[in-house]
Formats: C-alpha cells, sequence, structure tokens
C-alpha cells in the first residue's frame, strides 16, 4: 500500500462515494462559478487520482467498487457481474470493522453483501439479489426504493407497498421536502414524459437524507453513501451538457433540448458535498474521503451509424412469460440493458440460454447471453440500431413474432464511457506530498490503517480470514 503519513487515527471514516464523477467536468465547472463546494474542497483537501483494471471489460463499477472495499483486484475477488456479492470469498471493509468491534453504516454501495457482520446499519443497492437490508425495519423502503429503481420508474406499486414506505421514511426522518420532492416529480413526469429523468437524483437526496439522519444518530467508526446519478446522467445526456464532441444529427427525444441533466447533477452533489464538508470541520476526528471509483468522457465511437441505442425492457417478467410461457424462471433486473435470470437446474439453464438465444432483431442477435455466474443466465440487450413500429423480434426456429416495441423501450443514445481513473480527496493529508496516485484498492487499507486496525494478509483474506483486534 501507498506510505502514508504520521496522521493520527480517527473516530470515524467516512467515505461518499460519487460513482464515476469526472473531474473534468467539475474543472469546468468550478470555472464557471457553478460548483463552490467542490472548488471548497479542490483548494483545501488533499487529492490522488486512483487508478483500477487495464481491461475495458473490467473497468465497471459493480467490479472496482468491490475492488475499493475488499482491497482486492479483480483477479483476486473475481466478481464480475452486478448482483453477485453473495459469492464473494473475501472480507469486506465492515466485516473486519465488526470483528474489531467497530459498526458501519452503509448506505446504498455497490454490490455488497452483509453476510455475519453485527450491528450497524446496511441498506444495500437497489439491485441487491439478497436484499440483506438491516435492520428490518428499512426493509420497506429498500423495498420500495428497489421496484422503482430496478424497473427505471415503470413499476407499479400497491397503496400498502406505499404507506410502509412512508412509514419507514418517517421513522428515519427523512426531511418532508425530500418526500414531497420525490412525490411531484412523479405526478410532474407523468405530465410530462420528457421530465423523468430528475426522479434519478431525487433517489440520490433520499439516500444522503438518510445517511445525514444514521450518520447524526449512530455513533459508528465507518459509514459510506453511493451516489449513481450523475454517472447515469454521463452516460446518457453528455449531449446535453457538451454537443461539440457529437454530431450534430443524433437528438434523444426524451429529453427537452434546453435540459442539462449533467450541470444539474452536479449542482445537486456541490451541495451534498457542502454539508461533509461543514461536518469535516467541526468534526477533526472524522476523516472524509470521497471517491468516485472510476470516470467518464464522452463517447462517439457509434455515431457514424446513428449511435448506440440501449434499449430496456419494459416489464423483464412479462417478457420472460411471453416468450417462455411455461418457465418458471426468476427474474432480476440490473442497471440499463442487463438483467438476469436464475436458473435451478443446468438443464433449465440450457432450455432458457436455447429459447432467448433465438431471438432475432433485424437479422441479428437480440440478447448477448453468459453464463459466467453459476445459477444464473446474464442478459444484455445486444441489439443497438434504431427502430421504428414495424421492428420485429423474431423466434428464429418457430417464426413466432413479437413487436419490439411493446416490450422494449429506448432509454438512452449512449454519449459516456467508463476510463479507469478516478478521483479521491481527503479531508486531511493523511498520505505523502508528493503522492499523486494510488490504486482504487489501497482505500481498503488507508481506511482500516486510520480506524487502527491492522490490513489482514492477503493469505489470510480468503473465506477463512482472521482479524487483529484494534490496535492500541
Amino acid at each position: 500500500m501507498t506510505s502514508l503519513s504520521i496522521p493520527p487515527f480517527y473516530k470515524r471514516v467516512i467515505q461518499l462515494e460519487l460513482n464515476e464523477v469526472s473531474r473534468t467536468v467539475i474543472s469546468d465547472l468550478i470555472a464557471q462559478g457553478q460548483l463552490p463546494n467542490f472548488k471548497r474542497m479542490e483548494d483545501r483537501w488533499q487529492y490522488v487520482q486512483t487508478t483500477s483494471e487495464a481491461r475495458y471489460e473490467h473497468i465497471e463499477p459493480w467490479i472496482q467498487w468491490v475492488s475499493a472495499h475488499t482491497g482486492c483486484t479483480y483477479e483476486e475477488h473475481g466478481i464480475f457481474r452486478l448482483g453477485d456479492a453473495d459469492r464473494l470469498t473475501v472480507p469486506q471493509l465492515w466485516e473486519i470493522l465488526s470483528k474489531s468491534g467497530i459498526e458501519s453504516g452503509i448506505i446504498g454501495s455497490m454490490n455488497t453483501i452483509r453476510r455475519d457482520t453485527e450491528g450497524g446499519i446496511f441498506f444495500p443497492d437497489p439491485w441487491s439479489k439478497t436484499k440483506d437490508v438491516y435492520p428490518a425495519s428499512l426493509s420497506p423502503l429498500w423495498g420500495l426504493i428497489s421496484s422503482k429503481v430496478q424497473k427505471h420508474a415503470t413499476s407499479s406499486l400497491s397503496k400498502q407497498d406505499y404507506v410502509n414506505g412512508l412509514k419507514a421514511m418517517l421513522k428515519y426522518r427523512i426531511p418532508p421536502v425530500t418526500m414531497f420532492k420525490i412525490g411531484q416529480q412523479i405526478i410532474r413526469q407523468k405530465i410530462d414524459p420528457k421530465q423523468k429523468w430528475k426522479l434519478a437524483i431525487l433517489f440520490d437526496e433520499f439516500l444522503f437524507g438518510l445517511f445525514k439522519r444514521v450518520l447524526h444518530s449512530t455513533s459508528f467508526g465507518y459509514y459510506t453513501l453511493f451516489l449513481n446519478a450523475v454517472a447515469h446522467y454521463q452516460h446518457h445526456y453528455w449531449r446535453n451538457y457538451d454537443n461539440q464532441p457529437f454530431p450534430q444529427n443524433i437528438v434523444y427525444d426524451d429529453i427537452h433540448t434546453d435540459a442539462d441533466p449533467i450541470t444539474y447533477g452536479y449542482k445537486i452533489y456541490d451541495k451534498i458535498l457542502g454539508k461533509l464538508l461543514d461536518y469535516s470541520e467541526k468534526h477533526k476526528n472524522t476523516l472524509v474521503i470521497v471517491a468516485t471509483g472510476l470516470s467518464q468522457e464522452p463517447y462517439t465511437s457509434c455515431d457514424h451509424q446513428g449511435g448506440m441505442n440501449y434499449y430496456r425492457l419494459k416489464d423483464h417478467e412479462t417478457f420472460v412469460k411471453d416468450i417462455a410461457p411455461d418457465s418458471e424462471f426468476e427474474v432480476f433486473p440490473l442497471m440499463s440493458r442487463d438483467w438476469q435470470i436464475a436458473c435451478k437446474t443446468r438443464a433449465d439453464e440450457l432450455r432458457a440460454s436455447e429459447i432467448f438465444g433465438r431471438l432475432k432483431v433485424d437479422g441479428g442477435a437480440l440478447f448477448q447471453i453468459n453464463s459466467d455466474t453459476p445459477g444464473y443466465l446474464f442478459f444484455e440487450t445486444a441489439f443497438t440500431k434504431g427502430t421504428d413500429e414495424n421492428t420485429m423480434i423474431v423466434d428464429s426456429q418457430t417464426g413466432r413474432r413479437w413487436k419490439f416495441e411493446d416490450y422494449f423501450c429506448n432509454i438512452a443514445i449512449k454519449s459516456g464511457h467508463h476510463l479507469s481513473q478516478g478521483s479521491t480527496w481527503f479531508s486531511q493529508p493523511i498520505l505523502a506530498p508528493d503522492t499523486r496516485q494510488i490504486p482504487l484498492t489501497d482505500l481498503f487499507g488507508i481506511t482500516l490503517s486510520r480506524l487502527g486496525v491492522k490490513l489482514p494478509q492477503k493469505s489470510l483474506q480468503k473465506s477463512n480470514f482472521s482479524f487483529q483486534k484494534k490496535i492500541v
């Protein structure tokens, strides 16, 4: 691990995870005077660039945040898919801290599992297959958020779902203004669907409201807060932020031409960051880490053919039942155009792969299908061309046909893609002054050491890992 200076141990470490936030955008918006708190952080805190994997298919947030939370590279932890945290054979930070008597508050962190962690609060990302929420009183709230996020806010919930979620929000004192804004937004986007993009950042504001309540009402040693809306906006709406890199004939019609989700999202993050800056200045025994994991840059590689269109199923379960009516597959929607089904047997896996592998659109495969997670098939919508009302899904064996637009919606024309470099800021100078770059995996050891917990040897980190007690 990168050599540290000799700061004291801290009572608390808070890690704000601003997924894929890009320093180039931060610099541009600071120069425009739009991010006063990011500027304050840039001016006062210690900055270091982080590095991650070299292969592009490994530069995914559901891989890299596992690396940040375990101190292991992809080759060492082996987690490749979102939702596969239950396959981890190495401990996460909060597990090690729990063994040392330190509790954690984990709010929204990606591809995580609580396992046998004692106490604390665990509110996983909305794509979690284990639904490992703790305490149980948070489960209705997590279920409400998860249902909306997994179906891109198109899911239908019962009145009781909303009542149970509201009760949990009141119990954890989520600010009423946040509750009001979410309700107001749901009404607004029904009237004007081109406003739907704003819901993503409201979910982040909700998570911050929960995080604030947890932070101020507990005395845990470690906290995380994971926010994802800006990453989503960069992937989908970079054209609206800066259209110079892109051909002007490609226009995405789910948003008003004068809307700029990226700037809007960064300004919301700036307000959230300001609260943590104030907190860190009042609590010198707390180390605050702001980490992005990865970053993004404009994506133009497919613009010569009209752009790379991302299509997502409107209702995954309905689609599966219509294509394979006799099946009993359990369906797990994931981010963007990805989803999974659980297969009870190898025969089920082969049957599902054969049925869905026959589906074609415009002569090409509808899905790319992988079986690299035991017991699951992973689907990615491989069709990325433009469509019209006559575009059909065809079963190449039986000739059955389904109207494409009945099942899929166009959620984006890709405009941003991942870079392996990320950014990390520390509220106090804990690295040697000449440190400019560290592996993302170093955040694991830095956090443990600053809380006075000895880093377990890699040879002990596999499933039968042992821990050193807190350093005296």
